[in-house]
């Protein structure tokens, strides 16, 4: 995936197509969705989908359109297993809450339906679904916040309201709220870091230790790339 845009920033692509997404036909592919590990890992399901569709999506630009009816499939099996009434795929954790389910629907839309200009199902009840997980205090109080946490809320709020001016005041309180925060921890020169520091940039306070999700490997907050 990071080479793949880095090409395309570039003016450039791969020269050759992905062929272990391009071979592959229908079935084994609703195959594999089926045995994602949706209800434990919905962040990883996620990703894999991430994956597999930004590969797609080069293989296109190359003039190779795939086996016949995989991208159908995905995008069907996608529509009817979706949940109805949270707009998302995948379990809520009894210790975790959603990050999983929202973390991981940022990285499943990104790479399927943002990616191919396709609208996301149930665009109000996935607002709802996110805004409900963007109150917990675990993830988005002062000082708990991670690039990661707030981005996989960010961009799906900013997904669904092209298809819906749905909670749009609820919607911009919250945005305000972290873009107030993520502006007091910028530092000239340097970018952000990828986790926050309690009362500002220049704090010498240590957070609490809140464990993000599987989408990133550590709660770094010296500024850099990641964090940026």
């Amino acid at each position: 995936m990071s080479v793949g845009y880095a090409l395309d920033l570039l003016g450039s692509s791969f020269a050759h197509p992905i062929r272990a997404v391009n071979d592959m036909p229908p079935d084994q592919l609703v195959d594999r969705l089926d045995r994602l590990p949706w209800d434990t890992h919905a962040w990883s399901a996620g990703a894999w989908i991430d994956t597999w569709a930004t590969a797609a999506h080069w293989n296109r630009m190359l003039g190779e359109p795939g086996a016949p009816g995989s991208l159908e499939a995905l995008f069907g099996w996608l529509h009817t297993r979706v949940d109805q009434w949270t707009g998302t795929w995948g379990a809520p954790s009894p210790t975790a809450g959603r990050l999983q389910v929202v973390n991981g629907y940022y990285r499943l839309t990104r790479g399927s339906f943002a990616q191919f200009g396709l609208p996301v199902p149930h665009p109000e009840r996935l607002i709802d679904t996110v805004l409900d997980h963007a109150r917990d205090s675990r993830y988005f109080a002062s000082g708990r916040q991670n690039a990661c946490n707030v981005l996989d809320v960010a961009h799906p709020l900013w997904l669904a309201r092209a298809q819906t001016p749905h909670r749009t005041a609820d919607v911009q309180a919250w945005a305000a709220t972290q873009l107030e925060h993520a502006l007091g921890q910028w530092q000239d020169g340097a970018g952000y870091g990828f986790a926050a520091t309690p009362g500002g940039a220049k704090s010498g306070v240590t957070p609490l230790g809140i464990a993000a999700s599987e989408c990133a490997a550590t709660g770094d907050r010296i500024p850099g790339l990641q964090g940026t």
